[in-house]
C-alpha cells in the first residue's frame, strides 16, 4: 500500500495540532509526510514524537498558486482552517471574514484538488451551522440536509453550511471523495477561543455568571483527541473504500449526554479566580442580552465583551442535543480518550499555562496527553526550531 502523503489546514490551530499529534503516534504505517497550511507561524504546543516529517507552509489558502505549490503530489486533505464564531461584541466585523475563511477558502481548495486530480478530504464542519434557531434534541445526520430558512449561528452558520455544500456538491460530481465530520463544543488542551470568550464576559460582569435552573443550555462537547481519531478514521475508511464512504455526514460527539454550558466552563473561570456571582434569572439575562445588543446597533463600545444576542441564547438559552448512532456504527468508532480524564487534563493545561503567562516566566507548556484505553502516546517534545533543522 503506497503510503500517504497529507496536509493539513489551519495547522496552527489546537485541533489541528491535536490531529498531528495523534498521526504522530497513530498513523506512521500510512503517513509519509504531513504539510501543515496556516496564515501563523507553527508552534508545537504538544508532547508527541517527530515520526512523520512536518513541512509547514505559511500562507493564505486562499492564494490559489501558493496552495497549488504546496498540495503538489499531496493525496489527502484535513480542511480544519475556519473563522470560528464570535461570541462577545468587539470593534471586529468578523462578517467579511467568514465568507473569505470558510466559503471562499473551501472553493479555492475543492477547485485546487480537482485540478490536481487529489482524491480525499476531510472536512470539518460544524454540528449547529445547519439548525434553524431553538432547541434540537437527538437529531441524526438526515435532519436539516438543507439550508434552513434562518441559521443558529446566524452568518457564521451560514457560512459554514454554504462550504459543506461546496463539498456535497463535489463529491456528487464525483471529482472528490469526502467525508464531512460535524463536531459539537471541541475542547482540549490549547483551546482559547471559547475560554478567552468566557473570561471577558466573566471580567464584564465581575464574576462567573449564573442562571437559574439546568434546564436551559444544555449542549454536548468532544474532546480534541479524539476529534482527531475520528479524523484518522475517515482518512482509513476513504482510502480503504471511497465509494461506500463518499458523501458521509458524521455527529461528532463523545456522549450524548448533555452538559449545562456554564457548568462546562466554570471550572476553568475558576482557575485564573473568578467566582460565582449572585444568580439571575434566564428572563433577566435575557433582558440585559437585549440591552447590549441595543448597544451595538447604534454603535456603542460599553457592548464590547458581553455576549451578543445570538450567542446568549444559543449558550444560555437552547439545548441541542445529537445521536452519535452513525458515528459507532459507520466508522465503529470507540473514542480513545476518556471525556472525564481529558476535562481535567485540560483545565489543568489552561492553570498551567495562565499561571505561566501572569508570572511571565513562559508563555507555553507542554504537558502528557490523557492516557487512551488501549495505548498510551508518547510524549517527547521536539521544538519546531529543532523540526526545522532536522529538515522537517
Amino acid at each position: 500500500m503506497s503510503l500517504e502523503v497529507v496536509a493539513i489546514t489551519g495547522s496552527s490551530g489546537f485541533l489541528a495540532q491535536h490531529l498531528i499529534a495523534y498521526l504522530q503516534n497513530n498513523a506512521t504505517d500510512m503517513i509519509k509526510e504531513i504539510r501543515a497550511i496556516d496564515r501563523k507561524p507553527f508552534k508545537k504546543f504538544l508532547g508527541y514524537p517527530l515520526k512523520i516529517p512536518i513541512r509547514h507552509y505559511e500562507f493564505d489558502i486562499c492564494n490559489k498558486l501558493e496552495l497549488e505549490y504546496a498540495l503538489s503530489s499531496c493525496t489527502t486533505i484535513f480542511h480544519c482552517a475556519a473563522k470560528p464564531f464570535e461570541f462577545v461584541y468587539s470593534e471586529e466585523n468578523p462578517i467579511d471574514q467568514y465568507w473569505h475563511d470558510n466559503v471562499n477558502a473551501t472553493e479555492t481548495l475543492v477547485d485546487t484538488m480537482q485540478s490536481f486530480h487529489i482524491p480525499r478530504l476531510i472536512f470539518l464542519g460544524d454540528a449547529y451551522s445547519m439548525l434553524a434557531s431553538g432547541d434540537n434534541y437527538g437529531l441524526s445526520e438526515y435532519m436539516h440536509e438543507s439550508m434552513p430558512n434562518n441559521f443558529m449561528l446566524g452568518i457564521y452558520g451560514e457560512s459554514k453550511a454554504r462550504a459543506e455544500f461546496v463539498i456535497r456538491k463535489a463529491t456528487q460530481t464525483g471529482s472528490i471523495n469526502a467525508m464531512i465530520l460535524r463536531p459539537t463544543f471541541i475542547f482540549g488542551e490549547g483551546e482559547t477561543h471559547l475560554v478567552s470568550m468566557a473570561e471577558k464576559v466573566c471580567s464584564k460582569n465581575g464574576g462567573i455568571p449564573v442562571i437559574d435552573g439546568d434546564d436551559r443550555g444544555n449542549h454536548q462537547f468532544i474532546y480534541a483527541g479524539n476529534m482527531a481519531a475520528i479524523m484518522e478514521k475517515s482518512m482509513r475508511c476513504l482510502k480503504r473504500d471511497a465509494a461506500y464512504y463518499n458523501g458521509e455526514i458524521i455527529f461528532c460527539t463523545d456522549q450524548t449526554i448533555c452538559t449545562p454550558f456554564k457548568n462546562f466552563i466554570k471550572p476553568y473561570m475558576e482557575a485564573i479566580g473568578f467566582e460565582a456571582c449572585n444568580s439571575v434569572s434566564y428572563l433577566r439575562s435575557w433582558l440585559s442580552a437585549v440591552y447590549n445588543s441595543a448597544l451595538a446597533k447604534i454603535g456603542s463600545k460599553q457592548c464590547f465583551g458581553h455576549l451578543t444576542l445570538n450567542a446568549h441564547r444559543f449558550l444560555n438559552g437552547w439545548t441541542v442535543g445529537f445521536s452519535n448512532r452513525k458515528l459507532r456504527l459507520l466508522l465503529d468508532f470507540v473514542p480513545p480518550f476518556e471525556q472525564d480524564e481529558a476535562m481535567k487534563q485540560s483545565i489543568e493545561w489552561f492553570k498551567t499555562n495562565e499561571a505561566a503567562k501572569r508570572t511571565q516566566t513562559s508563555t507555553a507548556t507542554t504537558v502528557k496527553r490523557p492516557k487512551m484505553f488501549a495505548r498510551t502516546s508518547t510524549t517527547k517534545a521536539t521544538t519546531p526550531k529543532m523540526a526545522r533543522k532536522l529538515g522537517y
